[in-house]
């Protein structure tokens, strides 16, 4: 019975996984392209942590648009985050806090990345990303956060704090690199849904979420 269980549902996929090796093996090698959104919610924080109360496992996270091109067993990508991350820059024991308020604005970063992902077995892809994240940056979707929402808990009316006071915090920029599996799934014709789940490493960001494929 348990048998019978496991060739019900991972037959369709099998037999989706060799139509899409089919269909990469044929012509130039085009085998789609997905487009698609991400969610991440922040793990690691630094020691010592100077931030607010974080409250939950993913206090802080960020979000993903996402399109990749699969061509043969390999998919070029490319993503743009959004993000509320707790991160922190020390130089001569100073921290910057990007989250947070920066003059007349909601201050965030944003990040590019680039990923190559290869087919290693069935139509199991792993993905590998460079990502330049930088900041301050205004937010691109969210307008309506007013910028002592963006701030709150982090004490930006308080001049005793180190970054209400120092220049030198002003601005933000690191490599980050991130590592996700992603599985096509034939819907109707040529079109499926890829989830993909990831970790990005310096903050320690759980990735979740889906793309359209055609």
């Amino acid at each position: 019975m348990k048998k019978r269980l496991i060739v019900f549902f991972l037959g369709p996929l099998l037999v989706f996984s060799q139509e899409w090796n089919d269909r990469a093996v044929s012509g130039d090698g085009f085998a789609g392209v997905s487009l698609g959104f991400l969610v991440e919610g922040q793990t690691l924080y630094p020691t010592p942590y100077y931030g607010p109360e974080v409250n939950a496992l993913f206090n802080d996270g960020a979000y993903h648009f996402i399109l990749d091109v699969y061509y043969d067993n390999f998919i070029v990508g490319f993503q743009v985050s959004e993000e509320f991350l707790y991160l922190e820059k020390f130089e001569q024991n100073a921290v910057w806090k990007p989250r947070g308020f920066n003059g007349s604005f909601a201050s965030q970063t944003r990040a590019y990345w680039l990923t190559l992902g290869y087919k290693v077995i069935e139509n199991f892809n792993v993905k590998l990303g460079v990502g330049l994240r930088s900041g301050p940056k205004k937010t691109l979707l969210n307008k309506g956060y007013k910028a002592s929402e963006v701030a709150e808990g982090f004490s930006y009316a308080n001049p005793e704090q180190l970054y209400n006071t120092l220049q030198t915090l002003d601005s933000f920029s690191e490599i980050d690199y991130s590592l996700s599996i992603t599985y096509p799934i034939k819907i109707y014709g040529n079109f499926g849904l890829v989830p993909e789940v990831g970790y990005t490493i310096k903050h320690g960001g759980i990735l979740t979420g889906i793309s359209i494929i055609y």
